[in-house]
């Protein structure tokens, strides 16, 4: 019998002509050559499942990305192995037997990180469009920090936010020092109606603060509830993903906390978002209108809940 020769990517493109999907759509998310550690990593779309890869050469992370996405597809009874049988593969590793390469970097994350650590805005990510049939859409998000706005495309819409965000990461590089002097003034100014804010918690509230918690630890507040009810960020991972009233009401219900979304301001409309916490959780969000301040309130809580329920 004459050996399999078929790569991942050759039996991927195969499988999607055969079920009549789109084809794959590989985006390459982080490469690092010229050292003695290359490294490139993909995530390949593709019959509304993403998949991730990576390998020392761009021919081989997009080979791990198909590999993976073929498993997903196993997993879902979209491919079956004994039709289309795909060679052998296998990432490089080192001789120690542990893999050369960190887990994909998560650019969202990543980005969101350094505005807290450089004390500027959330990145805000948008919808701008999304074009093309049912079984092979293409999204475009962009992602705006100030006046600097970056896009991308691609077959998810997860995907094209990563995409989006490492576009902004590498425009950051330079222009982190504009960006802080761009909103020094700003956060000055919110920082008076944050005070405001939170000076009225407690009249607001139905709960009474524990008065011997700190500021500093409003961080690790959610988390500490996660932990006593024995829940993970993995609990919460979808509802994170969309940033609505609903999915607010169901992500606080699970950890038995209270909310309030107020007008805070007439002209120009500002909302107030807080949650009913020991330590003062306060979002405020500004708009065109309420229901658009609430929208951004909304958004900017999400954001760092996202991250606050990831703290270790």
């Amino acid at each position: 019998m004459a050996p399999i020769t078929k790569t991942p990517v050759m039996v991927l493109q195969e499988l999607t002509i055969q079920k009549g999907f789109a084809p794959p759509d590989f985006q390459i998310v982080f490469s690092n050559s010229g050292t003695h550690e290359n490294r490139f990593d993909y995530m390949v779309a593709v019959a509304g499942i993403t998949a991730s890869g990576t390998g020392p050469s761009k021919q081989v992370g997009k080979h791990d990305a198909a590999h993976n996405a073929l498993k997903i597809l196993e997993e879902m009874g979209i491919y079956k192995p004994s039709e289309n049988p795909v060679a052998e593969f296998k990432v490089p590793f080192k001789e120690s037997g542990g893999s050369p390469f960190k887990t994909a970097l998560n650019c969202i994350v990543e980005l969101q990180n350094i505005c807290i650590e450089k004390k500027i805005p959330a990145p805000e990510f948008n919808e701008v469009s999304s074009v093309g049939p049912p079984h092979a859409k293409e999204f475009t998000f962009e992602c705006k920090i100030a006046s600097i706005m970056t896009e991308a495309k691609a077959n998810t819409k997860k995907l094209a936010k990563q995409l989006a965000a490492k576009e902004m990461l590498e425009r950051m590089k330079d222009l982190i020092p504009d960006l802080i002097d761009e909103f020094s003034e700003v956060d000055r100014a919110l920082k008076d109606k944050d005070s405001e804010a939170i000076s009225s918690y407690n009249e607001m509230m139905d709960i009474i603060p524990d008065k011997s918690v700190k500021m500093d630890e409003l961080p690790y507040t959610l988390k500490k509830l996660m932990d006593i009810k024995n829940l993970r960020y993995e609990d919460f991972r979808e509802d994170l993903q969309t940033p609505s009233e609903e999915n607010l009401k169901k992500i606080l219900d699970r950890l038995e906390v209270g909310y309030e979304i107020l007008p805070f301001q007439e002209n120009p409309p500002l909302a107030a978002l807080i949650l009913k916490i020991d330590t003062p959780f306060v979002i405020i969000g500004k708009g065109e209108s309420f229901e658009k301040a609430k929208e951004k309130a909304l958004s900017d809580a999400f954001i760092k809940m996202d991250f606050f329920m990831q703290l270790d």
